[in-house]
């Protein structure tokens, strides 16, 4: 082997080596979360609880699904009403709905809140919040797996008049829930995540 081709093939390990080793951000290229990219998905979320079919498949749905798997500082990561909602809460023409629903109205509570990781916000977010949930509410994550949920139950009543063969006898109970004021309780009841 000639020193060229050792020296042209220690740089190209070099390189992978060092595009393994960097992180998401440096891939893409991009920084933290903006003001302006909060506002922008909280208007995601606004014009996807009216129509999510219509904002999933919109040039805004894409550039979230994209931006919230590149994002560094943020974690949009499942909860255990994603997989309430995939275990057969939602109808099988409804899941991909729903699932962008719930995800998109969850980063908008966390950039609203600046809750980076849901998974690490201390136990006492619920209740510098009261004011938005129930006394006592347990589990800081939950508040976040609540916003989800209640996107999707606005996305999901929207949808009903004009969809009726996505009615989905879970999602009515959460409705149900919703409607009495149990819903913080309702979400609690939730199958918990699995463990990793």
């Amino acid at each position: 082997m000639t020193f060229h081709c050792f020296t042209k093939r220690f740089h190209a390990a070099v390189r992978v080596c060092l595009a393994l080793g960097l992180p998401a951000r440096a891939k893409t290229g991009r920084g933290p979360a903006t003001p302006e990219e909060a506002a922008h998905v909280a208007q995601i979320a606004t014009a996807s609880d009216r129509d999510p079919v219509a904002t999933m498949t919109s040039a805004d749905g894409r550039w979230f699904q994209k931006w919230s798997d590149e994002v560094p500082d943020y974690n949009f990561g499942p909860d255990k009403a994603a997989l309430w909602l995939m275990n057969g809460a939602a109808k099988e023409e409804l899941k991909r709905v729903v699932i962008f629903q719930r995800a998109v109205s969850t980063a908008a509570f966390q950039l609203q809140h600046h809750i980076q990781d849901p998974r690490k916000i201390p136990q006492n977010f619920a209740e510098n919040f009261a004011e938005n949930f129930a006394e006592n509410f347990a589990e800081s994550l939950d508040s976040v797996t609540l916003a989800g949920l209640e996107g999707v139950l606005r996305a999901y009543e929207n949808m009903l008049p004009t969809h009726p063969g996505i009615r989905s006898a879970e999602l009515d109970a959460a409705l149900a829930a919703r409607d009495k004021g149990t819903l913080v309780q309702f979400v609690a009841a939730l199958p918990p995540m699995p463990r990793r």
